[in-house]
C-alpha cells in the first residue's frame, strides 16, 4: 500500500503545480502588447539585510513570470523597476522620489523596512500612487489612503507572543533589547502594555544602534535585573545578541521578532537557536495547495527554500494584478479594489481592514533541530 500512497500525492503536487503556477491567473497563454505596465519595488537588496530583500524580490519576480505566462494584465506585462533603500530612510526616500516621478509608476511594492516606509509613504500619497509595504511598524497604519501593507503590525506579533510567554508559560519578568530605530521602537512599544495587560513586568529595557555588533553593556544590565525572558527586537544583530548573552552566562528564555526566522542566523547560532520563540505570520507545513505549489515553485525557481516574508509579496503582487486588471491606470480605483479584497493566497485568508492593513493570523514558532516549527506546549 505504501507505493501506491507515495505515487498519489506526488501526482497531486505536480498537477497543483502545474495548475496554480500556469492557470491562476487568467487561463491560457496569450501573447502580450509592447507596453508594460510598469510597477515598483523598494527593498534592501544590499547590507545587512539584504537577505530579507532578495528573499522579497526573488517572490516578486516568481509571481510576474507566472502573470505574464498566462496573458499579462489585460494582455499587457508586467514590469517590476527595483530600486535599493539598503534599509536607509533617506535612499528609501529618494528611490520613492524616482519611481513616482521620472518613472511614474502606479504602485510600489515594499519597502521591508518600516522607516523607509514612513519616510517615502508621503510622496506616494500626494501623488495617489499605491503602496503596498512590508513592514510592521504601527504609524503605517495612519501613513495614508493610498498606503498599504501585507504584513501585520507589530501590535499583532506582540500579543501573540506574550499570551504564549507570559499567559502560558508563565514567564513574567520580560526584559527588551531593541534597535533605536522605527522596527524596534515598534517591537518595545506593543510589547510594554501587553506585558502590564497580563500581569507581567518589564524589568529591563534597553536600546543599541543599528549596525552595533558589541551588546555586553547592555546585556550585563539586563542579567542583574535576573529577567525570565528577554526579548530582542532586532535584525541580523539578534545572533551577535543571544551569543554575547550566553558569554555572560544570561540565565533567560530568549524571545525575538519575526526577521529570526532566518536560515543564516541560525546557522550562525547553532544549538544556541534552539528553543528561541518568536512571533510569526506563516507556517509552511500547512494542507493548502496553493502554499505546497508555491513553495515548490519557488524551491524549483531558486533552488532554495523559501522564507516566510517572500510569500506574503508573492500574494501581493497578484492582489495588485488583480486590481489593475478591474481598474486600468486608475489609482483611486485600485485603491478601492484593494480595500475590497477577499483572497485565498498562498498565505492564507486576505482581507484588508479601513487602514489598508492586512487581517491575518499570527503563530508563535521556534526552533528544533535547526527547523522553524509551530511553538506547542
Amino acid at each position: 500500500m505504501k507505493q501506491p500512497t507515495k505515487w498519489i500525492i506526488g501526482v497531486i503536487i505536480v498537477v497543483a503545480v502545474l495548475v496554480f503556477g500556469y492557470s491562476r491567473f487568467k487561463g491560457p497563454s496569450m501573447p502580450l502588447t509592447t507596453k508594460p505596465i510598469k510597477i515598483g519595488a523598494i527593498l534592501p537588496l544590499s547590507g545587512k539585510n539584504e537577505f530579507y530583500g532578495k528573499e522579497i524580490k526573488n517572490a516578486i519576480e516568481l509571481a510576474r513570470e507566472e502573470i505574464n505566462k498566462t496573458g499579462g494584465i489585460n494582455r499587457r506585462g508586467l514590469e517590476v523597476i527595483y530600486e535599493d533603500d539598503q534599509a536607509d530612510p533617506k535612499i528609501g526616500t529618494n528611490a520613492m522620489q524616482k519611481l513616482v516621478v521620472i518613472d511614474k509608476v502606479l504602485v510600489v511594492l515594499g519597502s521591508w523596512v518600516s522607516g523607509v516606509v514612513l519616510a517615502s509613504a508621503p510622496i506616494a500619497e500626494k501623488a495617489k500612487v499605491i503602496v503596498m509595504a512590508e513592514a510592521i511598524a504601527p504609524a503605517i497604519t495612519k501613513a495614508g489612503d493610498y498606503i498599504f501593507r501585507i504584513q501585520p503590525s507589530a501590535s499583532y506579533y506582540s500579543k501573540e507572543l506574550m499570551q504564549v510567554v507570559i499567559g502560558k508559560l508563565n514567564l513574567k519578568k520580560i526584559s527588551i533589547i531593541y534597535a533605536n530605530n522605527e522596527f524596534g521602537v515598534a517591537l518595545k512599544d506593543t510589547i510594554n502594555p501587553e506585558v502590564s495587560k497580563l500581569g507581567g513586568e518589564i524589568v529591563a529595557e534597553e536600546s543599541y544602534a543599528q549596525g552595533d555588533q558589541d551588546f555586553r553593556s547592555q546585556l550585563a544590565k539586563i542579567k542583574a535585573k535576573n529577567p525570565d525572558a528577554l526579548f530582542i527586537g532586532g535584525y541580523q544583530e539578534q545572533a551577535y545578541i543571544i551569543k554575547q548573552a550566553h558569554e555572560l552566562g544570561l540565565k533567560a528564555t530568549f524571545l525575538a521578532g519575526p526577521p529570526f526566522e532566518n536560515k543564516k542566523i541560525v546557522e550562525d547560532l547553532g544549538e544556541l537557536a534552539e528553543g528561541v520563540l518568536y512571533p510569526y505570520h506563516f507556517v509552511a507545513e500547512t494542507s493548502n495547495p496553493k502554499t505546497i505549489a508555491y513553495l515548490q515553485a519557488y524551491k524549483n525557481k531558486f533552488n532554495t527554500e523559501s522564507g516566510g516574508f517572500a510569500p506574503l509579496m508573492y500574494d501581493a503582487v497578484y492582489l495588485i494584478a488583480r486590481a489593475i486588471e478591474k481598474c486600468g491606470t486608475d489609482t483611486a480605483c485600485i485603491k478601492i479594489a484593494l480595500y475590497a479584497t477577499e483572497y485565498e493566497g498562498v498565505s492564507g485568508s486576505i482581507r484588508f481592514d479601513g487602514n489598508g492593513d492586512p487581517l491575518l493570523p499570527i503563530v508563535v514558532k521556534t526552533v528544533k533541530n535547526g527547523n522553524f516549527i509551530r511553538y506547542k506546549e
